[in-house]
């Protein structure tokens, strides 16, 4: 039975109000709940290349692990006191996203499974995107905004 019951994404977003700069994204960062932290470090190291900075825990209560690379901060956090939650309940959001210049590049680095990721192309939206899903289910979308 999965353990995760909540799902946080923040986006740092820098914007400047003298009228002579866009709003910039400026990074990422999304905490997931996990059931297993070993099996979802891994997924989350080998799939977008994040490093491990930091791990902390307090046993019989939580285990948290910090991950980063350059523009994404991930937070895995696995609470003993999450061990159950209604079956067919969704809680807390189920996907975050994350945009790429490249997102046929960022393909092509994941870890080779048998069968390459399907890259989806959004024309309402103007996007090029592909979906993963990591350990627990949740859906990390990567997208790349097309250029008019």
């Amino acid at each position: 039975m999965k353990t995760m019951t909540l799902l946080l994404l923040v986006m740092g977003i820098t914007a400047s109000y003298a009228g002579d700069e866009s709003t910039d994204l400026a990074g990422a960062y999304f905490a997931v709940i996990v059931s297993d932290i070993e099996v979802s470090r891994e997924w989350y190291r080998n799939n977008l290349q994040l490093e491990q900075l930091t791990r902390f825990s307090e046993e019989g209560r939580y285990d948290v692990v910090n991950l980063a690379r350059p523009g994404l901060f991930v937070e895995l956090l696995q609470l003993d006191a999450a061990t159950d939650r209604p079956e067919g309940r969704i809680q807390g959001p189920f996907k975050v996203g994350l945009l790429v210049a490249d997102v046929e590049a960022f393909a092509a680095s994941l870890p080779e499974t048998g069968t390459a990721p399907r890259i989806l192309h959004d024309e309402r939206n103007r996007l090029l995107m592909l979906q993963l899903r990591d350990p627990d289910g949740y859906i990390v979308q990567v997208m790349q905004v097309l250029e008019d």
